[in-house]
């Protein structure tokens, strides 16, 4: 995303943000009731005021809440067209230098659910009971680990068949195809699967993993729970699906009644200072990894409103919210470097709520809403 402006103001905002979006699909209009532009701004106003097709339509536009949807449903293509059309954008957003591409970058990999209400489809992933479902549509999301620069630069969404490591290859496949290169990847405790692990190995590339306890009572993989703080040794297991033998270090760490355990793999050589180095820098890359929860609570912030089964459409709105967040990740970036700001230091006048603020601003300028409600006025009369 090039920076040829002397100053950010409402519109500029919208211009980025609308040609961010047109560039992630070929947009088409509907007829004579909406044009390609307007279905753009709509996705814009629902993302930035997190509201549904339903209320934003009712306020702004002159059409119909079903001609919008369908106007919408006409302009998606397949699961696979859409996905990579948003990386696409994801990455178009980008501004890397020659150095950013031969930079080895440390990324975190992790699943977010969005809780889902209506009647069960296959699309919808099962798991623990929260926020009074068990039930969600489910989105791997890769970011890179830099202050300042958490890119989302791979997006998945998943289905109750996808196993561990067929996302995390996803969203490695996806990355390489970018041209960019990592050096390492934290992952959360649901991501301590043999065949995860044994994919990382074969890419080389150093790993940072919590591991889960086998159940209550004493086995083998529990028995790793037991020991000196500190302690380094190696954990062999045979994974359930393929029954390839795993083999990776561990990493225990205990801080008063918590005990976690890391499986880890450095980029450094095997001497047994060189291990411990690994297994403290791993330690910290894992602490890093909860950068990826920033990033899904700010999404949060720019993703419309929904209850629609259909997955194709909430992959959509998924998308543009974190094409949104891009945006401003990009722009704070940006300032901080015109501003000659410290890494990570806080560009407070350009919050992601300002910037969905002035987007709304924006909008509103172009799509007028309708501030009067007539009445019945024999009743109403004065």
């Amino acid at each position: 995303m090039r920076h040829c402006y002397s100053s950010l103001t409402p519109n500029v905002i919208h211009n980025q943000a609308g040609q961010v979006l047109r560039g992630c699909l070929d947009w088409k209009p509907f007829g004579r009731s909406v044009s390609a532009a307007q279905v753009v701004d709509l996705l814009l106003f629902m993302a930035a005021t997190t509201a549904s097709l339903f209320d934003t339509v009712r306020r702004f536009f002159s059409f119909s809440h079903e001609t919008a949807r369908q106007a919408i449903k006409a302009n998606l293509p397949d699961r696979d067209r859409l996905l990579a059309g948003l990386v696409n954008s994801l990455h178009d957003v980008l501004s890397f230098s020659r150095l950013d591409r031969r930079r080895l970058w440390l990324l975190a990999i992790d699943i977010h659910n969005k809780p889902y209400y209506g009647q069960r489809t296959p699309d919808v992933v099962g798991g623990p009971k929260k926020k009074g479902t068990k039930w969600s549509f489910a989105y791997a999301t890769a970011v890179l680990l830099h202050k300042g620069r958490r890119y989302t630069v791979g997006l998945c969404p998943l289905t109750p068949q996808m196993k561990l490591d067929e996302i995390v290859r996803i969203l490695l496949d996806q990355i390489a195809e970018k041209g960019l290169k990592i050096r390492g990847v934290a992952l959360d405790s649901g991501f301590d699967s043999g065949d995860v692990l044994l994919l990382l190995q074969e890419r080389g590339l150093a790993y940072t993993v919590p591991m889960r306890r086998a159940g209550k009572g004493s086995n083998a993989r529990n028995r790793y729970f037991e020991g000196r703080h500190r302690l380094i040794r190696w954990a062999e297991w045979k994974t359930d699906r393929t029954r390839r033998l795993v083999r990776t270090r561990t990493f225990l760490w205990k801080r008063g009644p918590r005990t976690m355990l890391f499986a880890f793999r450095g980029w450094s050589g095997d001497s047994a200072k060189s291990i411990h180095d690994d297994a403290m820098r791993m330690r910290r890359l894992y602490r890093k990894r909860f950068g990826i929860e920033t990033s899904y609570r700010q999404k949060n912030q720019a993703e419309a409103t929904t209850t629609s089964r259909d997955p194709i459409y909430r992959l959509l709105l998924e998308g543009v919210a974190y094409l949104l967040r891009q945006i401003w990740v990009v722009l704070t970036e940006h300032i901080a470097r015109v501003r000659h700001l410290k890494p990570g230091e806080w560009v407070s006048d350009l919050t992601f709520a300002i910037l969905l603020d002035w987007l709304k601003n924006a909008l509103e300028s172009d799509h007028h809403e309708s501030r009067s409600i007539p009445l019945d006025s024999k009743c109403y009369a004065q």
